[in-house]
This record gives C-alpha cells, structure tokens and sequence, in this order.
C-alpha cells in the first residue's frame, strides 16, 4: 500500500499516494508494481544529516568555513542536477527564460524540482554570455574564434558550475569564443 512520510515523521495517507494505488490496481495482479518502503531509508539518512549538522555546529572553525561535500558522496547530486539544467535548457526558447509552447506544462514540473533543488541550497550557474577571465575557475573545453567578438566571452556551457550549501560540487565545462582575427591592413 502506498503511504507517505508526513513532516512530524508518521505514515499519512496523500492524494498522490491514493491515485497511485488506483492506478496499479487498474492492472491485471501479475503486473502490478510494489510501492517501494522509503521511510526506514529517509529515516537513516535524516538522522545522517541530523548528526553531520550537531558535529559541525560543535566546532567554531566548520562553522567559520563551510566544507566541501566529499565528491563521492554527492556525485549523483551533481549528476542530476547536471542533467535537469540540460533538459531545462531543451526545454527553453533561446536566448529567454520562457518554455517553448509545447513545453509549458512539462516545464512546470521541471521548474518545481528546479526550486525544490535551490531551497535545498544548490546553486547552478549557466556561464553563457559571460565575459571570460584566465582567472576564473572554469575548465575550458576549446577557444573558437567568433566574430562579433570584442573580449573573450563564453559562448557555451557544456557543464553548469554547481555550489551546494556555498561549497563547490562541480566546476563548469566551457567553450570559450575569442575575438575574429581582424583581416591584414588595406586588404
């Protein structure tokens, strides 16, 4: 049966929950799936987390500069969220913020995961567009000469620079477009 954690922790029964078990029910027995047990495995980890905040808060220099994540640990928080901003990107009109007009309702789910993701305090930065700097810490895929071009500027993002909690999870990938050779004098 499907059930669902509530926020003080007890098993409460949701509309999504319910139109769930209905669903499986319209199957045949031999076809329907077994809603998985999330509560013994959200329970573990937030105690995790309960118990990582508690050690940190005990030292003065952790809460001075916050940690890194270990990159094993949350590789697949990068991975994801890696792959939601390329799917947000497909589903975006170029060069806006606005859904393509078959997107609108897909995009509405996406963009509830999307802030779900930054209240929980990922930060994705898209560097296109942006002026490039030798001191920035972006790992340049390729420098391509572009008309048009006064500075050097990022012309793709291959991979968006992800922080999570202000810590750095993944640095960007980028395609770096430089200023056209101007042709020889008097040419």
């Amino acid at each position: 049966m499907a059930l669902a954690i509530g926020t003080d922790g007890q098993r409460a029964w949701t509309w999504a929950a319910r139109l769930a078990e209905l669903r499986q029910r319209r199957q045949p027995a031999e076809f329907r799936i077994e809603a998985p047990d999330w509560a013994p495995l959200l329970q573990s980890l937030s105690a995790a987390v309960a118990a990582a905040v508690t050690a940190s808060a005990g030292s003065a220099s952790a809460a001075a500069l916050p940690a890194a994540p270990p990159a094993e640990r949350f590789a697949f928080l990068a991975e994801a969220a890696t792959g939601l901003w390329r799917l947000r990107q497909k589903m975006l009109e170029p060069g806006s913020d606005r859904p393509l007009e078959n997107m609108r309702r897909p995009y509405r789910h996406l963009q509830s995961t999307w802030d779900v993701l930054a209240q929980a305090g990922l930060q994705v930065i898209d560097h296109t567009g942006a002026p490039f700097d030798e001191g920035l810490a972006l790992r340049v895929l390729a420098f391509q000469p572009t008309p048009g071009l006064a500075r050097e500027t990022v012309i793709e993002t291959v991979k968006p620079t992800l922080y999570f909690r202000d810590a750095p999870l993944q640095m960007g990938e980028v395609i770096v477009g430089t200023p056209a050779a101007a042709g020889p004098p008097g040419a």
